[in-house]
């Protein structure tokens, strides 16, 4: 009796390897034009032309800062890691890459949003959409605005302020049987959460203090959860290597997210005279696609918001555990910093930013924040790509399609502009700048 194998046409037998050919054929096409492209002249190890492997291994851990790193070390400010990656961390050459030429984003920001056709500021890649978005969003975004919400910035400090008296009043801190314990990092990124919920959607997430009551017409549980649905839905969309195999996985927010926000816009437009001026506002009365000029859902609403709140909780969190860490890895520093600081008790109202900007007081403060954002920029990298034409940087044409990152932060650690450039000097940031302190280059 023949089976159903025996029935099947004997060329189906050979498909797989017909393919397996096809794809190893396609590769060695692949790098034979990579090893031929004018990025061979740029240095860099000898597997960088052959394959991205090492890279996406590098981009999965986390670790691609340390790679970059050690190459730049060995190779200098340019070097080729990949078919089509170059990292250069020149001044002039990025001062071209971000400005001069102002190069497009790399797709992989985009991938950060739920519609690609439809991306949040931060994932939109599009040089004129892109545009256009930053544009309605700016007013969001001015000192003069931000300066207006002072209150509410200081309501959410001091919600962490009160959690840090109680736990140091606690019996068994009192007694000093043992030392009080608090995860700094989950603090500060929960007070940038609820300060960014306060000043954009209205009403913080209650993350700093939990016992807080929200003044909400739903369900208080849903609107607490709003974080943690934004951050696994940003880690669930991030799935490139399926999209390469050609499965684009629809994603969508949760249903009682949704509702959340629906129930926010729905008692904004009943109740219009309540409403704060803030950018949830700004979005739903004035928001329109950047692509078509369509006025945008709910849903798209809930995509800008949700990659402002992404980009601003952790790069703020991020950046303030830095700067404690670099206080506390420089006790000299400290002593001064302290020394220069009003004595405040935890009553006391809350010092606003415009008064550390402006006030000669704060000067030391200020010029040690700057020490921080230099040695630890908020991301290592900025990712850009040549477009259809060639691109001439430091001596070397990139051809088109070529990923380009800007290594800002080898930039700023780098000896050819910064005198001991590892060391946390905020001397360098004071205006008149000491005389034992040299100017950067």
């Amino acid at each position: 009796m023949e089976t159903i194998s025996e029935r099947l046409p004997v060329y189906f037998h050979w498909a797989p390897l017909f393919i397996l050919a096809l794809l190893f054929f396609n590769y060695i096409i692949g790098v034979t034009k990579a090893i031929k492209s004018p990025l061979s002249r740029i240095p860099g190890p000898w597997y960088a032309p052959l394959t991205t492997l090492h890279l996406n291994y590098a981009f999965a851990k986390g670790t691609i800062w340390k790679a970059v790193e050690r190459s730049h070390a060995k190779y200098g400010p340019i070097f080729r890691l990949g078919p089509r990656q170059v990292w250069i961390s020149d001044k002039e050459a990025i001062k071209a890459i971000l400005m001069t030429v102002d190069l497009p984003k790399v797709t992989m920001y985009a991938e950060i949003s739920r519609d690609r056709s439809s991306p949040g500021l931060f994932g939109e890649i599009r040089p004129d959409p892109h545009k256009r978005l930053k544009k309605f969003l700016s007013p969001a975004f001015t000192i003069a605005y931000v300066d207006g919400l002072e209150f509410l910035f200081s309501e959410c400090v001091g919600d962490l302020i009160n959690r840090y008296v109680d736990l140091l009043s606690s019996p068994t801190s009192r007694g000093q049987k043992e030392l009080v314990v608090t995860d700094l990092m989950q603090d500060l990124h929960s007070l940038a959460l609820d300060i960014m919920g306060e000043c954009s959607f209205g009403n913080g997430f209650g993350q700093t203090n939990k016992n807080k009551k929200l003044e909400l017409e739903f369900d208080e549980g849903i609107w607490r959860s709003i974080p943690t649905a934004i951050f696994k839905g940003m880690t669930r969309r991030y799935q490139r290597l399926l999209r390469r195999l050609g499965l684009n996985i629809e994603f969508d927010w949760p249903r009682e997210m949704i509702a959340a926000i629906s129930a926010v816009a729905g008692h904004r437009k009943a109740k219009p005279k309540s409403v704060r001026p803030d950018l949830l506002q700004h979005l739903l009365e004035n928001g329109e696609r950047p692509d078509s000029g369509v006025k945008m859902g709910t849903r798209e609403v809930v995509d800008q918001m949700a990659e402002i709140l992404l980009a601003g909780s952790e790069t703020t969190s991020g950046t303030i555990a830095c700067f404690f860490l670099e206080i506390l890895r420089n006790p000299e520093i400290k002593e001064k910093l302290l020394k220069s600081l009003p004595v405040l008790r935890s009553s006391d109202p809350i010092i606003s930013s415009k008064t550390v900007r402006t006030s000669p007081e704060y000067e030391y403060l200020e010029a040690c924040i700057k020490e921080v954002l230099r040695l630890h920029p908020i991301a290592s990298e900025m990712g850009r790509r040549t477009g259809n034409t060639p691109v001439k940087l430091m001596g070397y044409y990139l051809p088109a399609h070529t990923i380009v990152s800007a290594s800002y932060r080898q930039l700023h650690r780098d000896p050819k502009y910064w005198v001991d450039p590892l060391r946390f000097w905020p001397e360098r940031w004071l205006d008149p700048r000491p005389s034992d302190v040299p100017a950067p280059e």
